[in-house]
């Protein structure tokens, strides 16, 4: 998925990670996208170092996440909670804090078509 005019960012992930695009939106008079993806993380899971290329927000359905940016403290996040993921800011920590089940939410962002959304630094 990292094409175009990201070639030198590869998508970031690992394994167990699912994403489920829920809906794509043409936004008028714009070249960009709305979407809302559904991304499942194991138990336990980690994601590793990355950054986004635009800001997002994203909605806990179920479990608990952990998230920072930069230098910043660790924040947890429950199910019905919301987070913004910042725009080329080193997303230095997100986890799922259960080690037991898996942690769903739901990541709204606009972008252009193709590009990736979650990236390598």
């Amino acid at each position: 998925m990292a094409e175009g005019n990201q070639a030198n960012a590869r998508q970031a992930g690992f394994a167990g990670v699912t994403r489920k695009t829920l809906e794509r939106l043409a936004l008028p008079g714009d070249h960009r996208e709305l979407v809302v993806a559904e991304v499942t993380y194991p138990p336990g899971g980690v994601a590793p170092l990355h950054r986004h290329p635009v800001g997002g927000v994203v909605f806990i359905v179920e479990g608990t996440a952990e998230s920072a940016y930069g230098d910043e403290a660790p924040r947890q996040y429950r199910a019905g909670e919301t987070l913004q993921d910042r725009a080329d800011v080193p997303h230095t920590l997100f986890r799922n804090c259960d080690p037991e089940r898996p942690l769903r939410f739901l990541t709204i962002y606009a972008l252009e078509p193709g590009r990736a959304y979650t990236m390598e630094p």
